[in-house]
């Protein structure tokens, strides 16, 4: 499956970006109109869009959700390192930001880049595999591919990308959707299982227990203390927040959420997250690691 490639360049003024999310500015801001899928891509004045980055998910650093608040996951324990680490790669320098994480001032204040992208997602977000720099070289003899075209991605091509970047430091997990090509779903696995391996002092992996198993004392246990895969972190702080920490009813709410997905082994696809969600004595833990499950865009 081919993706569609934009030129363009990244800002993070007057933004909050984390470790998954960035605006993006096209140099032909129409390129937007034909990202193909069941969504649209919400443009702003300037013709810009947040992206969401493809294939990977960071640590919250603000989630609303249930709210009213804004919550997040531990900031110390991965979320700012994914954030920090993806405006460095990108190329900011010198980010400041306010008491409530919006960047006021960035060195320099845009920089060039490109996305790969196939669809955008329920809240206008283009979906996107994120490049710094000059786009790729496709063709013979090569020559950097021209913004608007529709290239095969390659696997070179994703390790080229700040997704994989991400991920191979082990500063987020994986989250695929069933748009991102099998080729790719399949190299970004066997990296997530390397970078678990290596169990980077910052990264995600050294403090992971979705697996493991995690008792809900309160909601600070999920905001403060405990590292779990941010998909299901949004669905059990909605329901802490609703409900109180007692996990009784935790099966029902997630069979509520609808999340459809695949896992290795079954043709037909599943219906809520309470098919690998295991609770036992006031504990839950996902019974699958995250980069078995490829979820159905909404």
């Amino acid at each position: 499956m081919s993706m569609l490639l934009i030129t363009g360049s990244y800002g993070v003024l007057g933004d909050r970006p984390d470790g998954d999310t960035v605006h993006f500015t096209p140099h032909d801001p129409g390129f937007l109109c034909e990202v193909p899928g069941g969504h649209r891509v919400k443009r702003d004045e300037n013709g810009g869009a947040s992206l969401r980055l493809d294939g990977i998910d960071a640590l919250e650093t603000h989630y609303k959700g249930a709210g009213p608040d804004y919550v997040h996951q531990p900031l110390g324990l991965g979320a700012h390192a994914a954030r920090d680490e993806l405006l460095s790669w990108l190329g900011f320098t010198d980010v400041v930001q306010d008491a409530e994480e919006k960047v006021t001032a960035s060195t320099p204040k845009t920089v060039p880049g490109y996305i790969l992208t196939s669809g955008a997602d329920v809240y206008g977000r283009c979906v996107a595999l994120l490049g710094s720099g000059a786009p790729p070289q496709v063709g013979n003899p090569p020559k950097p591919a021209r913004s608007g075209a529709r290239i095969d991605v390659t696997v070179d091509m994703l390790h080229q990308t700040a997704n994989h970047h991400l991920l191979s430091r082990g500063l987020v997990y994986p989250t695929f959707y069933s748009d991102l090509p099998q080729v790719l779903r399949a190299d970004m696995a066997a990296t997530t299982q390397q970078a678990r391996a290596a169990v980077a002092a910052n990264g995600v992996w050294a403090h992971d227990v979705t697996i493991s198993g995690v008792k809900v004392e309160s909601l600070a246990s999920l905001t403060e203390d405990l590292v779990i895969v941010p998909k299901l972190f949004r669905r059990v702080a909605d329901y802490v927040r609703l409900f109180g920490p007692s996990l009784a009813c935790l099966p029902a709410y997630l069979a509520g959420g609808a999340d459809e997905f695949f896992v290795p082994g079954r043709r037909d696809s599943i219906v809520g997250l309470q098919h690998v969600v295991e609770v036992t004595n006031g504990t839950f833990r996902m019974t699958r690691p995250i980069e078995d499950l490829v979820f159905v865009e909404k």
